[in-house]
């Protein structure tokens, strides 16, 4: 699949992955909290969603990386020991070969992303109908008002956001219409 492609070809598919990522992951989490997100959506935020996800929260980059060591221990150390006292030379070879570590890690990035935004939508679903959100930004609008909200997410032109006592996300477009985007400092 992958063998007579050249770099700009690769990366060329890369960015389409991303996109498909993006989309298919960003749609599930606001879907399930009730947002239609394609409607509020252009193919940059879809693009860099991903890789958002990974910056927003230091554990999750963190596993991540601890998954990609493993995967290459795996691929380098653990199948050539494996293969060594099997005396199966010609599977380790087709094993490590380039098309099976590619594959490998755009199945690991397709069901990775999808799944951790899934996870991530029915905690704040469960938060949601409980009503146990905490306000951690405060929007301040151009009109002077200032609230107070437990932000949900944000893209290149619109805010997510759930007032207190409130179940229902709300969406509303920055440009023209909020000044600032504080974050509430955490009480001790």
């Amino acid at each position: 699949m992958f063998k007579n492609l050249n770099f700009q070809e690769i990366l060329s598919l890369a960015y389409v992955l991303l996109i498909i990522v993006g989309v298919i992951s960003e749609s599930i989490f606001y879907g399930v909290l009730g947002v239609h997100y394609l409607e509020y959506t252009s193919i940059l935020d879809a693009l860099i969603s991903p890789f958002s996800l990974i910056t927003s929260d230091l554990r999750v980059f963190l596993v991540i990386v601890v998954l990609m060591i493993f995967y290459y221990l795996y691929m380098v150390k653990f199948l050539p020991w494996i293969f060594k006292k099997a005396n199966k030379e010609k599977s380790l070879e087709e094993i490590q070969n380039k098309k099976t570590l590619y594959f490998a890690l755009i199945l690991a990035f397709v069901i990775l992303f999808p799944s951790m935004r899934i996870g991530m939508a029915i905690s704040y679903k469960n938060r949601l109908e409980e009503k146990t959100f905490e306000n951690d930004h405060s929007l301040v609008f151009k009109g002077g008002d200032v609230l107070n909200v437990k932000k949900i997410g944000q893209n290149t032109s619109y805010v997510f956001y759930v007032q207190e006592d409130d179940n229902v996300v709300t969406v509303t477009p920055i440009l023209d219409n909020i000044k600032q985007i504080k974050r509430i400092p955490k009480e001790d």
